[in-house]
C-alpha cells in the first residue's frame, strides 16, 4: 500500500500495510501537513518504509532511486542492520519522535538543494596515470625537479610535513631512473626498534646473537642494484648514523657477526619532516651524514599551499575507492568540494585521502555531500610538534651529559628507566589504570608493560 503525503510542499511517500503506521506518522509530521492518499509518479523527498509490515527485501530495490527512512517498533538489532545494509538512508524507532522526523526531512531538503550543483564522475577528466597528482604550478615544479634528480645517480634528501607524500616522491625518482625495475627497499627508521635496526639494515650471521638461528640478509643487500629509501631519517640513533655514514662513503658494510665485508651498489634516498640542520646544531644528527644525504634535495610543500591540487586529488581518490561505497556513486556536490577547499589540512594529502575514503564509506546517497564531512576537523592531527621534540632532545642530552660528567655507567638503561618512571604513571592515569589499553597506546605488549611496572 502506497500513500503520498504532502508536507510544506515537499512530497513524502509511505510504504506500509498498517494503517496505524500512517496515523502515527501523520501525527508527528511538521505542522501544516496536508495529506492525500494517492499514487504519484513524481519522486518524493523521502520514502517512509514500515519494516514491521513490509518484507525488508523490497527496501533494496526502492532505495536505489529514493531516500528511504526505515522504521520499526522492534527493539532488535537485526532489522536495523538489515535495513542499513539494504540502502536505507536512516533507520528510526517507533513510536515516532517529531524532532527526529523534522530533522531528517530538513536534512534531506538541504541535500536536495545541494545536489542541484553536482560534479558528475562521468564528466570528470581521466584519472592521471602519473603517480604525482595535481595541477598547481608548485607541484609541477616538484615534478620537474624530481625528473631531473632521477637522472643523476646521487643521494636525495626529501623534506616536507607529515602526509605530503615523501615516499611517493622517492618511489617516483627510483622508477624514472636507470634503476627502474630493480629493488626499491623502504626502511622506516621510526618504526623499527633501535635494537633491531642494525641487524635489519646490515643483516647477520648465524649465532651472532641470541636468537640468530640462521643467517639473514639485510635490507641493504636486498636493495643491491636498486634503491633504498630511509623514511624518517631524523629518527636514526646516533650510533647507527656513524655506521650509515661509513656505508655511504664506501658502499660496503659488515653483517653482524661476520668478518667478511659486503659490497653493494645502492642509491640512497631519504626523507624527514624534521629540521636536520637544527638537529646538527643541537648535536642530535651528524653533520657529515647530513651533507652525505643531502647531495641533492627536494622539498614537498604542504597541501594548504597548493589548494588547487585538491580537486584532482579528490577525483583520484574517488576513482580509487568508489568500489567500496555502499551504493553506486555518481559524483560529488560543489559544496562538498568547497568545504574541502576551505579546510587547512594539517595532515596534508594523507588526511585528505582518509577523509574521501570516510565520505565514500558513509555515503547514504549517490553523491558525496557536506553531510559526510560533518566531522572534518574534529579529529586531532599531530603534525610534527617540533618544539616538543626539541625540548625532549634537549632533556635527553642534558641527562646524558650530566650522567657522563659524574662518571656514571649504564647511562642508556638509566635514561630508559627515567622515561618509564615519568611516562607509565601518566599513561595509566589517562586509561583509568587499564593496563591493556595503556599497552595498546604505547605499542607494547601487556606483559612488557607489567614487567616495566614491577621494576
Amino acid at each position: 500500500m502506497l500513500y503520498i503525503i504532502f508536507t510544506a510542499m515537499k512530497k513524502i511517500s509511505v510504504i506500509t500495510t498498517d494503517n496505524s503506521f500512517i496515523e502515527e506518522l501523520r501525527a508527528h509530521l511538521p505542522e501544516g501537513t496536508a495529506a492525500e492518499e494517492q499514487i504519484s509518479g513524481n519522486k518524493a523527498l523521502a520514502v517512509f518504509f514500515d519494516l514491521d509490515s513490509v518484507r525488508p527485501g523490497a527496501l533494496r530495490e526502492i532505495s536505489e532511486n529514493n531516500h528511504v527512512i526505515a522504521a520499526t517498533s522492534r527493539k532488535l538489532t537485526g532489522p536495523v542492520i538489515e535495513a542499513a545494509t539494504s540502502g536505507a538512508y536512516e533507520v528510526i524507532q517507533r513510536p515516532f519522535d517529531r524532532k527526529i522526523i523534522s530533522g531528517l526531512l530538513s536534512e534531506l531538503s538541504g541535500f536536495s538543494r545541494e545536489i542541484k550543483d553536482i560534479i558528475d564522475i562521468e564528466h570528470l577528466p581521466p584519472t592521471p596515470t602519473c603517480a604525482i597528482v595535481g595541477s598547481s604550478h608548485i607541484i609541477m615544479d616538484v615534478c620537474k625537479k624530481l625528473a631531473r634528480l632521477s637522472q643523476v645517480d646521487a643521494p636525495v634528501l626529501i623534506t616536507g610535513e607529515t602526509g605530503t607524500g615523501k615516499e611517493l616522491i622517492a618511489e617516483s625518482i627510483a622508477q624514472l631512473s636507470s634503476r627502474f625495475g630493480r629493488p626499491f627497499v623502504v626502511v622506516n627508521c621510526a618504526a623499527v626498534p633501535e635494537n633491531l635496526l642494525e641487524s635489519e639494515l646490515f643483516g647477520f650471521e648465524k649465532g651472532s646473537f641470541t636468537g640468530a638461528v640462521a643467517s639473514k640478509e639485510g635490507m641493504l643487500r636486498i636493495a643491491d642494484g636498486g634503491s633504498v629509501f630511509f623514511d624518517e631519517i631524523g629518527e636514526l640513533p646516533l650510533p647507527l648514523q656513524a655506521k650509515l655514514l661509513r656505508f655511504l662513503q664506501t658502499q660496503s658494510f659488515y653483517p653482524l657477526g661476520s668478518t667478511k665485508e659486503v659490497h653493494v651498489d645502492v642509491r640512497v634516498l631519504s626523507a624527514t619532516n624534521r629540521d636536520l640542520r637544527k638537529m646538527v646544531r643541537q648535536g642530535t644528527f651528524r653533520e657529515d651524514l647530513y651533507h652525505r644525504l643531502s647531495v641533492t634535495a627536494i622539498n614537498i610543500p604542504p597541501l594548504r599551499e597548493r589548494k588547487t591540487d585538491i580537486r584532482p586529488l579528490v577525483q583520484f581518490f574517488l576513482n580509487r575507492y568508489r568500489h567500496t561505497a555502499p551504493k553506486p556513486l555518481k559524483g560529488f556536490t560543489g559544496r562538498f568540494l568547497e568545504r574541502l577547499m576551505s579546510y587547512e589540512w594539517p595532515g596534508n594529502i594523507r588526511e585528505l585521502e582518509n577523509t574521501v575514503r570516510s565520505a565514500i564509506a558513509l555515503a547514504r546517497t549517490a553523491f558525496l555531500t557536506t553531510h559526510e564531512l560533518k566531522e572534518l576537523g574534529t579529529h586531532t592531527y599531530y603534525p610534527e610538534p617540533r618544539e616538543s621534540r626539541d625540548a625532549l632532545s634537549s632533556a635527553v642530552l642534558s641527562f646524558m651529559k650530566d650522567a657522563a660528567g659524574k662518571g656514571e655507567k649504564n647511562i642508556y638503561e638509566k635514561l630508559h628507566q627515567e622515561v618509564d618512571n615519568t611516562l607509565l604513571p601518566h599513561i595509566l592515569t589517562m586509561t583509568d589504570e587499564n593496563q591493556s589499553e595503556a599497552a595498546r597506546i604505547l605499542g607494547i605488549s601487556r606483559l612488557t608493560l607489567r614487567k616495566k611496572l614491577l621494576r
